[in-house]
């Protein structure tokens, strides 16, 4: 489409180059890096999918708390309310996309299918295009709207430019156009295509996440890439809102989504070789008790023994508290409060103690 087309006629800076060749090089390590410490990489695969679960539902307006994703993640709640079902479908679509079979491949049906799994506990109509005409709306901080962003593609013209879309990447790919600049290419074409009538965002990530494993990027597998957004969400909308403009009229630039697509992708990989780097060389210390330990250290607030159970849903709650109690010993942690609502704490730097002095 229209940023697709016009991929050859790009300008790439030597910054982004810069971007492109330190993924490269990511890529390259992760072959040594995914088989070491399986159990370990077994339980980052798990919180990757809840926290993708529960951050595609926050930039998407949807706030449920993580203990019901997690009970939604593992099946053991039945969704009732919307916003439950509306979670439980991401959750479906994310099963396929992370680690796609050998043969799958992105599709104008495969796009429709996931449309539907989004919906498939809500009483919409999931997987048929939009009928009607659509703005996207410009609001500013305080979510005034303060104009047209946008106009999507014609409701009319819909299945044809997602054929267009879907040909484009893969035409790009016969030809070894860089993956990497096709993925965020065919986002940003898609979004602004805008082919259903909701829930375009949430299907955008998860069409991410499968190029991504299709073409060798596995970092989706075991980092939340949702999250990672969702912690720089207003560059994230700034970054579309500044490519988008003109895109009807292949004039837009998508230079600053593409530039926030790579760095997003590098914050992910070094979040990744960060962990896997502690975790590493443990020799008889628990790999999952580092975990829960990376967990603590990485807490800014006080926090329960259930908070750090629910970050890390493969370790027991007997686990935690003992790791919690070694900490407690070694003088880094501090109790807030006792009973069922105790919390814990880091300890602040001690003072150097004074001894009193006799007269």
């Amino acid at each position: 489409m229209k940023t697709l087309q016009h991929l050859s006629g790009y300008a790439f800076s030597s910054y982004q180059l810069g971007l492109f060749r330190q993924l490269g090089e990511f890529r390259g390590r992760q072959l040594v890096t995914i088989v070491q410490q399986p159990e370990v990489l077994d339980t980052l695969r798990q919180v990757a999918v809840m926290e993708s679960v529960e951050y595609s539902s926050r930039l998407d307006g949807i706030v449920v708390s993580r203990e019901l994703v997690r009970k939604l993640v593992h099946r053991e709640y039945r969704p009732t309310a919307p916003v439950e079902r509306q979670v439980a479908g991401y959750r479906d679509g994310l099963e396929i996309v992370v680690e796609p079979g050998e043969h799958m491949t992105l599709s104008v049906s495969l796009i429709r299918q996931l449309h539907a799994m989004l919906y498939a506990h809500v009483p919409h109509e999931g997987g048929r295009w939009r009928v009607t005409n659509k703005e996207i709306v410009e609001r500013d901080s305080k979510g005034q709207r303060i104009g047209v962003l946008y106009r999507t593609m014609p409701a009319r013209a819909i299945a044809g430019a997602m054929e267009q879309l879907v040909a484009c990447y893969h035409e790009g790919l016969q030809h070894q156009v860089e993956p990497l600049l096709l993925i965020p290419a065919v986002v940003l074409d898609f979004l602004c295509i805008h082919p259903f009538s909701d829930g375009n965002a949430r299907i955008a990530w998860l069409m991410m996440a499968m190029m991504l494993a299709l073409n060798g990027y596995q970092v989706a597998q075991l980092i939340s890439l949702e999250r990672v957004l969702a912690r720089h969400e207003q560059a994230y909308k700034r970054a579309l809102q500044l490519s988008v403009k003109g895109w009807h009229e292949g004039q837009h630039n998508p230079m600053p989504w593409i530039d926030f697509f790579l760095n997003t992708l590098i914050r992910a990989y070094d979040e990744l070789e960060d962990k896997i780097h502690t975790l590493q060389w443990q020799g008889s210390r628990a790999p999952k008790s580092q975990l829960v330990r990376m967990a603590i250290e990485q807490t800014s607030h006080a926090f329960s023994i259930a908070d750090i159970c629910l970050q890390i849903p493969t370790v027991s709650r007997e686990l935690v508290k003992k790791v919690v109690q070694q900490m407690r010993a070694e003088g880094l942690l501090e109790p807030v409060g006792r009973g069922r609502g105790a919390q814990w704490q880091k300890c602040s730097i001690k003072k150097p103690s004074t001894k009193r002095q006799s007269g």
